[in-house]
């Protein structure tokens, strides 16, 4: 593919993140561009999930604890096999954050984080992605660790 078609790709992921509220079926549109054996690693978490149910798994931890965010794309860069994509998230902490050591109320707190996404792009589809942002930024946005600045 070529590098403005991988850019395509990669960006409608974010644009279907963000008209979740108006296309009931964003989230099936979203993990079809995966491929059958693709990997999505949460770089902070350390999680890494397989397949198109793993990215499916990792957005619907992050809509149901912001079910208002919002993905700004603010620049975006591709070869013939990759993507990186630069952002911002910004949403309000209204659902209840899963964590492994338990559930987290609702904070109603708004929260920004910059994020940038590298994917690798095989066959026109997604075979992985790795995001990146600021956990302990992310952290101290929820009330869970102490201000830095």
């Amino acid at each position: 593919m070529a590098a403005q078609e991988n850019v395509a790709l990669a960006r409608s992921l974010l644009d279907l993140i963000n008209s979740r509220q108006s296309d009931p079926a964003w989230l099936d549109k979203g993990v079809a561009a995966f491929a059958a054996d693709s990997e999505v690693i949460n770089v902070p978490s350390g999680t890494t999930l397989h397949g198109p149910e793993g990215y499916k798994r990792l957005m619907l931890f992050f809509v149901e604890a912001f079910p208002d965010s919002r993905a700004e794309l603010s620049n975006a860069f591709a070869t013939e096999d990759r993507v990186a994509l630069e952002g911002t998230w910004r949403w309000t902490t209204t659902g209840p954050v899963h964590l492994p050591s338990g559930d987290i109320p609702a904070t109603r707190r708004p929260g920004e984080l910059r994020f940038c996404q590298i994917m690798q792009i095989r066959n026109g589809k997604i075979a992985s992605l790795h995001h990146y942002d600021d956990m302990m930024t992310l952290l101290e946005q929820l009330g869970l660790a102490p201000a830095t600045g």
